[in-house]
């Protein structure tokens, strides 16, 4: 199953790049007190209304490989207008592979936005799964922006939380580049295992 998962990423970012000129690739990379991990966001537009888009995040432990975090997550959205989307997604996380359909709702202003989403996911039985994206900025020269950056995810079978992810930037951004300070928290089922990751994040928008 994580083949055919990587092999349909694979062929989705094939997709995003034969459009170039639609797309958006954002990719990060984190030196952390733990781990270092890479993470990207691809976006492509086939029009106002429609877009897929993926999702990658590998986080490896220096010195456990039972620690390591996998999460790849292809997701396709129709948007009736600028503050909705429906959403469908699948792909493969910590313990194995997922699908969910979520609403969202987005708000934006020139230097702040929130997407908030809602919906449910099915991985070993269903969960309620929340997410909330927060980012806002504030020029301080003429060509430096300082930046703060909150993405949260719970999901919840309403007993307990079965899956949890924060993550924190806090640091410059020049035109494309950002330099951060990078805060990850990642709490598993039942918040029984937690993990923790601070570091430096160089992150660029292509």
């Amino acid at each position: 199953m994580k083949k055919a998962i990587l092999l349909i990423q694979l062929i989705v970012i094939g997709t995003f790049y034969s459009y170039a000129q639609n797309t958006k690739f954002f990719p990060e990379i984190t030196l952390g007190n733990r781990a270092v991990s890479y993470q990207h966001f691809v976006d492509y537009n086939f029009s106002e209304s429609w877009s897929i888009n993926n999702v990658t995040l590998f986080d490896t432990e220096y010195n456990n490989e039972d620690n390591n975090i996998f999460f790849i997550r292809n997701m396709l959205s129709y948007s009736p207008n600028k503050s909705f989307k429906t959403n469908v997604a699948f792909g493969v996380k910590n313990p194995g592979s997922f699908i969910s359909v979520t609403t969202q709702y987005l708000l934006s202003f020139s230097n702040f936005k929130a997407a908030y989403a809602v919906g449910s996911t099915y991985q070993d039985g269903f969960t309620l799964e929340q997410s909330l994206s927060l980012y806002y900025s504030k020029p301080i020269t003429e060509s430096i922006e300082i930046f703060s950056s909150l993405f949260t995810v719970f999901n919840t079978n309403l007993k307990y939380l079965d899956r949890g992810i924060q993550q924190i930037r806090i640091g410059l951004k020049k035109e494309a580049f950002q330099l951060s300070m990078a805060f990850n928290f990642d709490q598993f089922k039942k918040a029984e295992k937690t993990l923790e990751n601070y570091g430096i994040a160089f992150k660029y928008n292509f």
